[in-house]
């Protein structure tokens, strides 16, 4: 990941206490360094680190931490960004809520943010939710409305060392033919591995590398907001 707690001086512990105990987002601003960006990219890094590091589940289910959903709404984020229009952080705030499990509220968000007319982000949030659901059939309505988005360059260079390092060629060839990124051929695989097996784990590990490369596109457009 390009930054984590332990870069602004905290802890896994100090940013979960923090949260749970409801003091403000900005309350982190004080970490010697610390930007909006960085203040989520951690938060984002509790949940996409946890299970060894392959993050959130494929299948969505009850949020681990639930004491943490006040921290993740939209108006939460407006204390870390000031002056940002609120479609804008209700991208955010359904990215954040998504990796944390928070399924419904995350929904709702990305329905939100999308009737305000946020045309970067949550429809891929929107995507991303009714692929866990499951729902392959709602998910490619919403990955027609992304279209090709700007971090699936970013996200195909990532796949090509995670395909590397699990020796499996074939299913990289079905996501990555044609030198892109294919979101459809995504929730093939995403809807399809069985729990616990090597195809699980890619995918969770695609999955991670995709929902971290849009919260840090997520954050970074709303700093110029």
């Amino acid at each position: 990941m390009r930054s984590d707690y332990d870069e602004m001086g905290l802890g896994r512990e100090a940013v979960l206490a923090h949260l749970e105990q409801g003091k403000p987002l900005n309350g982190l601003m004080t970490s010697p360094g610390a930007t909006a960006a960085l203040v989520v990219d951690s938060i984002a890094a509790v949940a996409l680190d946890a299970h060894g590091g392959l993050g959130p589940t494929l299948i969505r289910h009850a949020p681990p931490r639930p004491k943490l959903l006040n921290a993740l709404t939209a108006g939460s984020l407006a204390g870390l960004f000031p002056g940002a229009s609120r479609r804008s952080l209700l991208a955010l705030s359904a990215g954040l809520l998504q990796v944390h499990d928070f399924w419904e509220e995350s929904h709702s968000a990305a329905q939100e943010a999308d009737d305000l007319g946020e045309k970067h982000f949550s429809a891929y949030w929107h995507g991303i939710a009714h692929r866990r659901e499951p729902d392959a059939g709602n998910a490619s309505y919403w990955f027609r409305r992304v279209g090709r988005h700007a971090i699936f360059a970013d996200l195909r260079e990532e796949a090509v060392a995670i395909f590397k390092a699990a020796g499996d060629d074939r299913s990289g060839g079905r996501l990555m033919g044609g030198g892109g990124w294919d979101p459809y051929e995504m929730i093939k695989l995403c809807t399809s591995a069985r729990p616990g097996t090597p195809v699980e784990a890619l995918a969770r590990r695609l999955q991670r590398a995709e929902m971290h490369l849009l919260l840090v596109a997520n954050a970074d457009a709303l700093q110029g907001d």
